[in-house]
């Protein structure tokens, strides 16, 4: 290797790794509260018309129409509480929590409708 290269490589891989340290991976529960929790639940005549106003507005419509989406309806305190004392855990990121709450589940139908 040329010896003015090594100057140079040794700065790719810190600029590198100082890129790569900002994209930690996200939080689990962050992201399970941002992507599922609506408390509290968002008012509509029925179940269908909930799912058909919250998925364009949560942006699962675009680029195409998801399939399923569950949103919870109770504070962020009680799905987290399933994984610690209120629930059993039987493997990673999967808990079984020990009381009921509210939620709704989201189907699609032709045309992207729920």
């Amino acid at each position: 290797m040329p010896r003015g290269s090594c100057p140079l490589l040794f700065l790719t891989l810190i600029l590198l790794a100082a890129c790569l340290a900002q994209f930690r991976p996200p939080n689990s529960f962050q992201w399970f509260v941002r992507e599922q929790v609506d408390f509290p639940k968002t008012s509509a005549t029925n179940d269908h018309r909930y799912c058909n106003v919250m998925m364009p507005r949560w942006n699962l419509t675009t680029p195409f129409c998801k399939s399923t989406h569950t949103f919870t309806h109770a504070p962020a305190s009680q799905p987290q509480a399933i994984c610690g004392h209120g629930g059993t855990s039987h493997r990673c990121y999967h808990c079984d929590s020990k009381s009921g709450f509210c939620f709704t589940t989201c189907r699609v139908v032709p045309a992207c409708m729920y």
